[in-house]
């Protein structure tokens, strides 16, 4: 008992020690993985656009063309929005930032006035009227890189789409995958897709309300806020959080602190009604992974790869716990990051093989489940 217990702790070292060095060789590869994986989960994204197109007899050239033009158009139209929202931005930048030293001096004085001296020092000595001006021009500057890596990831998706047919085979030629094995892997893929609608829709809902809301309390630039929120929503527990600071700073600096409040309140209660209820309810069992493990790889993707990797935090974890969970020397990591299956999944493979790694699927599921592993990749 005791050498086996030594071996497991010798075990644990070791895969602690190897996940550093991987960690390590992710944080000096970011620039090169970071495109990469981002043209990866819109490939599996778009995967269900590209099987209906194919199933219509067109050849796979079309479908991959009709595929790619739908990524392009939509991200041409978010592109579009967001440049002349903060086109409209950078051009009262200056006048926020006037009234933002304003407020700050107010409140300097107020705190002097009532003895708090260190936090009345402090909050001088805070750069909050530039703060603005900073972003944007960063903002600003980071374009052409964007537009950049774009073409880049969307060359990635071309070829990954070509690949599609023909990679479940290689992954079971080179793995030795075994059906039970591959039908968790469609099924994960499968997963990661309503995981991503799903996050769409709710992070368009979430950003629709708050560009509504920010209309409705005079806030400038409603359109430029609602997608900010749209796509920092898709960053799990902190994007809603961060995506609310500056639509509340601008109405604090042209309105005041009640209007300011009201902001903060409308956008708050959007943000917990969808985020905390209606996605919840609307992936199910689906996500897999336990909530504490969500909020720790996006600290840890975050590091690792920056606002990307903080973005697609969960559809990585995701399959990273299926290729632990199939891996015999790692399958225990696999189960520390989220909820095993019930008894009588685990009993009910002949075979002995491990748990399934998915809960019970839903009917939907179960349908996508049993299609062909090239469909469902």
């Amino acid at each position: 008992m005791a050498g086996s217990e030594i071996g497991k702790g010798a075990q644990a070292f070791v895969v602690l020690a190897s996940a550093a060095i991987v960690a390590g060789a992710i944080k000096l590869a970011a620039g090169f993985i970071a495109p990469l994986l981002v043209a990866g989960c819109i490939a599996i994204a778009v995967q269900p656009i590209f099987r209906w197109v194919h199933s219509s007899r067109i050849p796979d050239v079309g479908a991959i063309v009709i595929s790619l033009l739908v990524v392009i158009g939509l991200l041409g139209g978010f592109g579009a929005l967001f440049v002349m929202a903060l086109a409209n931005l950078s051009g009262s930048a200056a006048q926020y930032a006037g009234s933002l030293h304003l407020l700050q001096a107010q409140a300097t004085t107020w705190l002097e006035v009532h003895h708090q001296h260190a936090l009345a020092q402090s909050l001088y000595g805070s750069r909050f009227d530039t703060l603005l001006q900073e972003a944007t021009t960063t903002i600003v500057m980071s374009v052409p890189a964007v537009v950049s890596t774009l073409v880049t990831v969307l060359l990635l998706i071309v070829f990954m789409l070509l690949e599609v047919t023909t990679l479940p085979k290689r992954f079971r030629a080179a793995l030795g995958w075994s059906p039970s094995t591959f039908s968790d892997f469609s099924r994960t893929m499968s997963e990661i897709q309503r995981y991503l609608s799903v996050k769409t829709a709710t992070s368009a809902a979430t950003g629709l309300c708050v560009g509504i809301w920010c209309a409705v309390c005079g806030v400038p630039n409603p359109a430029l806020w609602g997608l900010v929120t749209f796509a920092l929503h898709y960053v799990p527990t902190v994007g809603s959080l961060v995506a609310a600071m500056p639509p509340i700073l601008i109405a604090l600096s042209t309105h005041g602190v009640g209007r300011a409040g009201t902001v903060a309140a409308g956008v708050t209660v959007s943000s917990m009604v969808i985020g905390n209820i209606i996605e919840p309810n609307a992936l199910g069992r689906s996500l897999s992974v336990s909530p504490l493990i969500v909020l720790l790889s996006m600290f840890a993707w975050g590091w690792l790869l920056g606002p990307i990797g903080a973005l697609l935090s969960v559809p990585l974890t995701l399959i990273a716990k299926i290729v632990l969970w199939n891996t015999s020397d790692l399958h225990w990591v696999a189960v520390l990051l989220g909820p095993t299956p019930p008894a009588s999944a685990r009993n009910s493979d002949a075979g002995g093989s491990r748990d399934s790694l998915l809960p019970p699927p839903s009917r939907a599921g179960q349908v996508a489940s049993s299609k062909a592993p090239s469909e469902a990749m």
